[in-house]
């Protein structure tokens, strides 16, 4: 299994080693746990401690001995639908605490490839007609394939149409081949030579700029319906010269 789906979820890397070791074994005591799981026994017994508290592990005692056991992995599934319900709960409040706007733009800044998921998922969330997609072929190298799988049955469900234009390079012909299977999409390349410097994304009034590089990928999202219909002119501009 993927450490990372776990991370992912937040788990820090010692709440997983310990989770993983438990799932491992029908039960453990602390001790053989913490040497399992490469740790020190009063470390083991704080993250016990959470794990416990989130319903994903529990214990028994015998002979005045605590032995702990992991939870059925889909306890996971319920342990995620008690985070969401606890912020939709939060989200109303959160509203209201923001100030009325006084002004229809806005430009945010988003850094690290949580940032871009951010952007990513602000599409799904605003589920606009159609979403159009100038892109260089780096995402599935950035964010897990399996998100990327995710995502996209996330916009199929949502009704959202999309058009790639992708560099013809060898990574956006890689992209490419993807891109052609996917539902209520359409892809083309752009003209060689004409290579796209970064991510351009236009949906409803919205433009994300985004550079998906290794070292430290970051994004843009603009708010201006103005902005947003300049970007998709020059969008289909391009996408009449590209095949």
């Amino acid at each position: 299994m993927d450490p990372f789906i776990l991370k992912e979820i937040g788990f820090s890397e010692n709440e997983i080693k310990v989770y993983m070791e438990l799932q491992k074994s029908q039960m453990l005591g602390a001790s053989e746990l913490a040497r399992r799981a490469a740790i020190n026994r009063t470390l083991c017994y704080q993250i016990l401690n959470k794990l416990i508290s989130k319903g994903l592990v529990g214990y028994v005692i015998k002979n005045n001995v605590k032995f702990f056991m992991a939870a059925h992995p889909s306890k996971l599934i319920d342990y995620l639908k008690e985070k969401q319900q606890a912020v939709s709960q939060l989200i109303p409040l959160m509203l209201e605490m923001r100030p009325v706007a006084e002004r229809d733009y806005s430009a945010e800044l988003f850094e690290g490839k949580e940032g871009l998921k951010t952007i990513m998922n602000d599409i799904i969330r605003s589920k606009p007609k159609e979403w159009l997609d100038l892109t260089s072929g780096m995402t599935t190298i950035l964010l897990p394939e399996y998100y990327m799988q995710q995502w996209e049955k996330k916009r199929a469900y949502a009704k959202i149409r999309a058009r790639f234009l992708v560099n013809d390079t060898p990574e956006g012909r890689e992209r490419g081949k993807s891109l052609v299977n996917l539902k209520l999409s359409q892809t083309r390349y752009l003209p060689k030579g004409l290579i796209a410097p970064c991510h351009i994304y236009v949906y409803g009034n919205k433009v994300g700029i985004t550079l998906w590089s290794e070292d430290s990928p970051f994004g843009v999202l603009i708010k201006s319906r103005e902005i947003a219909q300049r970007f998709s002119e020059f969008f289909n501009w391009l996408w009449k010269i590209s095949k």
